[in-house]
């Protein structure tokens, strides 16, 4: 089966959870015997992509910062990709086409080619924030998810969002699970100088402060805990914090008590999972979560909303709380501190949960997909 795969993602993400979701599929894909790969990115600025085979170009406006410089690589990189996925649709010499995100540019190209879609969450549907590009967006997802041969779903909750909000068929969606962790030679890496700043007993809170993230509930909810136990908070990623977010932390008086990186490595924070004392994902709605197993793997204790696909991937191994239920996070919190037992159970837990998920598993779950189109 010759597969086609577009470099949509690549060209608009510098690292995140879907471009490194389809490198880790790519990769085993080109080495299976049933999958054929058709996949070239002549430039992009994707961490996970850089030192590839299917890089080929090095990149341009590398030591050039400029404002709208992402705008400007974006639109760089559409226009030295795009015409390689389109050439080949054209000539008709893909078996299936999987796009990695939701511009519909190729469908005018596509024929009676069959379209493999994943979809990730419906986050956009749920917290719809009524900008431009988020409608954009969705008008573009709505489109592809309509047109498409079969959809891959990385959650059976996400399977089930979709079958509810866009009444797609039960059988035309499969659930490939995702995976997540960090790679032997991160954690064999030194230990980071930055690790020697962190306090001794500390949350941690990873990746993106966007409202159904729900990090203002988070520090409002930990605040006694926090100043009554004498924890500080580490955030990791997410860009830095705002005004109304350094604020909040002076008036709930425990702004000196957490420390914030705007950006970390892997390796940095593979360290700070291995240290925080409890790994807290107060989300509204996920669509699958691989923080959760990063933090799982590395025997971090994960407290975790118990709603959208958090419980499927947790599994026994986390503890949850009802994020919309008054003082039931902070409730929570309270009872992982006081117990160090249930701490230790968790983290032994969290190992082997972890291990239930692999990239192995994800690639060949899409195999699957593929032999079932084209049967």
């Amino acid at each position: 089966m010759k597969v086609l795969f577009d470099t949509q993602i690549f060209d608009w993400q510098i690292n995140g959870g879907i471009s490194r979701y389809f490198i880790e599929v790519l990769q085993r894909l080109e080495k299976s015997k049933e999958v054929d790969v058709l996949f070239s990115c002549r430039h992009s600025y994707n961490t996970y992509i850089q030192g590839t085979a299917w890089l080929s170009n090095k990149s341009v406006l590398k030591k050039l910062h400029f404002k709208g410089k992402l705008g400007a690589l974006k639109i760089i990189n559409e226009k030295i990709n795009r015409p390689y996925s389109n050439k080949l649709l054209k000539k008709g010499v893909p078996d299936i086409f999987h796009p990695t995100y939701y511009d519909p540019y190729f469908l005018s190209y596509l024929g009676k080619k069959p379209l493999v879609l994943t979809v990730y969450d419906l986050t956009n549907e749920k917290f719809n924030d009524n900008t431009v590009l988020t409608q954009k967006v969705l008008d573009w997802k709505k489109k592809l998810i309509l047109a498409a041969d079969h959809i891959v779903s990385i959650s059976e909750n996400t399977r089930k969002d979709i079958i509810e909000f866009y009444k797609i068929a039960p059988e035309k969606i499969t659930t490939v699970y995702l995976s997540g962790g960090f790679e032997p030679e991160v954690k064999q890496a030194p230990r980071v100088a930055d690790m020697d700043s962190i306090p001794e007993k500390f949350f941690l809170f990873v990746g993106s402060r966007s409202a159904y993230k729900n990090f203002n509930a988070f520090i409002q909810e930990a605040a006694p805990v926090i100043s009554q136990e004498n924890i500080s908070v580490v955030v990791a990623g997410g860009g830095p914090m705002n005004a109304d977010e350094m604020n909040t932390l002076k008036k709930l008086g425990i702004a000196d008590k957490v420390i914030s990186y705007s950006h970390v490595s892997d390796v940095f924070l593979s360290q700070l999972y291995s240290k925080a004392m409890v790994f807290i994902f107060p989300s509204l709605y996920e669509g699958f979560g691989i923080p959760v197993l990063e933090a799982m793997q590395c025997g971090c204790p994960a407290l975790l909303s118990d709603n959208s696909s958090l419980p499927e991937v947790g599994g026994n191994a986390a503890a949850y709380f009802d994020p919309f239920t008054k003082r039931n996070m902070q409730n929570a919190l309270m009872d992982l501190v006081k117990n160090d037992t249930q701490r230790k159970r968790m983290a032994e837990a969290g190992i082997e949960q972890a291990k239930k998920f692999n990239w192995d598993a994800t690639a060949q779950g899409h195999i699957e997909v593929y032999k079932k189109i084209m049967r």
